[in-house]
């Protein structure tokens, strides 16, 4: 089977399958990029931009995992200050990304807003904003009697709250299409349905990659490929700590409009959609569903998860089945391509939760009636904090991953840095903090928060 333009993209792309009129793969590239999330779509908008040729492959759909499941949160709030110049790039370049990229995405400067449901949290919230100092803008503390004047929904008496007013929100599926069909109207080819199996590596440098279609010759790859990223760095000896969790999300019917901006407090995230409707989700709680890979670079992980263990879920269910069937039926080399499109199934447990958390929290809004809920699978480093590295383990080869939950918003701010590492230019953020090897050489820390 023939992978898919993005511009065939469903209902015609039934029709190009059944009849084999999809575009064919191209032999050779200036630059690959494996993965239609928002990092590896924007990547490809800001190289085709810049008049590479550029290849974009996607396994399954473009935004089909983290980047359309997220909350669609786009924040410096509480952000390890490690990230906080990506968040502040990033914040620079939502407002004009509509109109660069002639498409939608969503993009609202609403604000986001932690509320502090008792003191610890709020010497919590006032130490980071210390150390943030001058790295965040329209960012402070509010009091009790503050919370309470401008959020009079909020029930709860609460020790006060921190708000940064130039935070904002945009629509994960939106805005991730956006930055696809930009690149696609830029020149980039971008191919669904064709999933990357190995990286080309020869010389200690990558040549290209083999996908289930063909080969693609390139010098430069960007894997992009999110929590399959460490099976392909598998492929040339390299062990990448990276995990996998699932986060269940809700969306209710619309409601009156409630004035917050991006919400988190007491256990529960919320984001009010321009049409009334709510995305909520706990902040709380993350289930680990077990499977035979669950024991791999665990020592990572265990002393944090200890630490935490009120906050995660051990399940043992069919994640387990679906990942043993594949060790047995699918050969090593596709286990980075299937499951294609994995079922993920949202915690109901977690969804009556945040229904209820709802109704606490806002005792005078109406009931939230859950239209839908649904998982995702968040892939998640020791530190939670991303990585993003050149030349390692093979010249050539940029990765961009391990995100842990809270990407999404970076997502232009990451795509012009890959952009610009792909060009041999300076990125404008230190990168540093994220490198590959830090793991190896033990140079990494706690994580900061838990969002």
């Amino acid at each position: 089977m023939s992978p898919l333009n993005l511009l065939r993209h469903a209902p015609a792309d039934a029709v190009s399958r059944l009849l084999d009129r999809s575009e064919p793969l191209p032999a050779a590239a200036d630059v690959v990029i494996i993965g239609g999330g928002i990092m590896g779509c924007s990547a490809a908008w800001y190289l085709a931009r810049a008049n590479l040729k550029v290849v974009l492959l996607e396994k399954n759909r473009i935004a089909s995992q983290q980047s359309g499941r997220n909350w669609g949160f786009v924040r410096s709030l509480y952000r390890d200050p490690a990230e906080l110049a990506l968040a502040a790039q990033a914040l620079s370049l939502w407002p004009g990304l509509r109109a660069e990229l002639g498409h939608e995405t969503g993009w609202t400067r609403s604000g986001c807003l932690f509320l502090c449901a008792d003191e610890a949290e709020r010497r919590s919230y006032e130490a980071w904003l210390a150390e943030a100092g001058g790295r965040v803008s329209d960012t402070r503390m509010l009091s009790a009697d503050e919370v309470s004047a401008r959020f009079p929904l909020v029930s709860p008496r609460t020790e006060g709250g921190i708000i940064a007013e130039s935070d904002g929100q945009a629509e994960p599926t939106l805005a991730t299409l956006a930055f696809a069909r930009a690149a696609v109207g830029a020149g980039a080819v971008v191919l669904e349905d064709c999933g990357v199996s190995a990286l080309d590596v020869a010389g200690g440098s990558v040549r290209g990659v083999q996908t289930e279609h063909g080969q693609v010759r390139a010098p430069i790859v960007i894997c992009a490929a999110g929590a399959q990223t460490f099976r392909l760095l598998q492929g040339l000896g390299v062990q990448l700590p990276q995990k996998v969790v699932r986060s269940t999300v809700s969306l209710t019917a619309p409601l009156p409009a409630m004035g917050l901006p991006c919400f988190v407090g007491y256990g529960l995230g919320l984001r009010q959609r321009p049409d009334g409707s709510c995305i909520i989700a706990t902040d709380a709680g993350t289930d680990i569903d077990l499977t035979l890979d669950s024991l791999r670079a665990s020592r990572y992980f265990v002393r944090e998860v200890m630490r935490n263990r009120k906050g995660f879920s051990f399940r043992l269910g069919k994640p387990f089945v679906n990942d043993l069937y594949t060790r047995l039926s699918v050969p090593k080399s596709d286990w980075a391509i299937k499951p294609r499109d994995p079922e993920i199934a949202p915690n109901t447990h977690r969804v009556r939760d945040n229904r209820k958390r709802f109704a606490e929290l806002f005792a005078g809004m109406p009931p939230a009636d859950i239209v839908k809920s649904w998982a995702g699978n968040i892939d998640v480093m020791p530190d939670a904090l991303p990585v993003i590295d050149a030349a390692w383990p093979a010249a050539g080869l940029i990765i961009a991953t391990g995100f842990s939950g809270h990407g999404f918003g970076l997502g232009p701010a990451v795509g012009s840095t890959l952009a610009a590492l792909a060009r041999g230019a300076e990125p404008k953020t230190d990168l540093a903090p994220f490198s590959a090897d830090r793991f190896l050489r033990g140079a990494y820390s706690r994580p900061y928060a838990a969002i």
